[in-house]
C-alpha cells in the first residue's frame, strides 16, 4: 500500500514539475508573436492541459470556444499548471469591436493566486500600479497607423490600458496584470486601430 503511494506520488510530482518546464509565463510576458511559437514547441506537454490548435505549421495557440463571447472566451485547463509559486488554471482569448472605440484583443493566463503576489513572483516585470490590487500594466506601446507595420514606441502616456480609450489613429500594447470579478489574469492586450495586416503580425493565431 505504501509503495502504491510512494509510486502514484511521483507520478504525480513528475507531471507537475514538467509543466515548470513550459516556458509560457516567459514567452507572453513580452507580448509578442512569439508566444504562438512556444505553444507549439511545447504542444506535447500542453496537450496534457488542453487543446492546443496548430496553424502555419510551426505555430499553435490554447483553443477556447469562442473568442466574441464572454461566457465562452476561456477554458480551464484538465489540470492546473504551475509557475514558481503561482498556479495557473486556464487561459483566457477575448476580442471585442467597439466601432469608433477600437478593437480590442487580450490573451494570456487564468491565475489562481492573489495579483500582488503573482506581481511579486513576476518580479522581472517592472509593474506599474494603476489600481491597487486591481490592475498593474508593464511594457506599454504604441504605434500610429502611419508607423512601418513592424514598428512600436515606448508609450510614455500618464494613462493607458483598458480602462481609457487610444488616442485617434493609434494601437497600443501591454501586458495587464488584472483582478477580475471572477478571475485574476495575466494577459496581454493589443487595442486602438487594429487592421488586418497588423492582426496578423501580432495576432497570428486569429485567422
Amino acid at each position: 500500500m505504501i509503495k502504491n503511494i510512494i509510486t502514484l506520488f511521483f507520478i504525480f510530482y513528475s507531471f507537475i514539475a514538467s509543466a515548470d518546464k513550459v516556458p509560457l509565463i516567459d514567452s507572453l510576458t513580452p507580448c509578442t508573436p512569439d508566444f504562438f511559437k512556444k505553444i507549439y514547441n511545447n504542444k506535447e506537454e500542453l496537450e496534457k492541459y488542453a487543446d492546443i490548435k496548430i496553424f502555419d505549421k510551426n505555430q499553435a495557440y490554447i483553443a477556447v470556444k469562442n473568442r466574441a463571447d464572454i461566457t465562452k472566451n476561456y477554458v480551464y485547463f484538465k489540470t492546473p499548471m504551475t509557475y514558481k509559486t503561482l498556479t495557473i488554471t486556464g487561459y483566457y482569448d477575448s476580442a471585442m469591436d467597439l466601432g469608433k472605440m477600437g478593437k480590442y484583443y487580450f490573451w494570456g493566463f487564468i491565475i489562481e493566486n492573489d495579483i500582488n503576489q503573482i506581481k511579486d513572483t513576476l518580479n522581472f516585470v517592472d509593474w506599474k500600479n494603476m489600481e491597487d490590487n486591481l490592475l498593474y500594466i508593464a511594457n506599454p506601446k504604441i504605434r500610429s497607423i502611419n508607423d512601418d507595420i513592424k514598428t512600436w514606441h515606448k508609450n510614455t502616456g500618464t494613462v493607458v490600458g483598458v480602462k481609457t480609450i487610444p488616442a485617434p489613429d493609434t494601437t497600443e500594447k501591454l501586458l495587464l496584470l488584472e483582478k477580475s470579478p471572477n478571475m485574476n489574469l495575466l494577459i496581454c492586450s493589443i487595442q486602438g486601430i487594429v487592421t488586418s495586416e497588423l492582426l496578423k503580425q501580432e495576432r497570428p493565431d486569429i485567422q
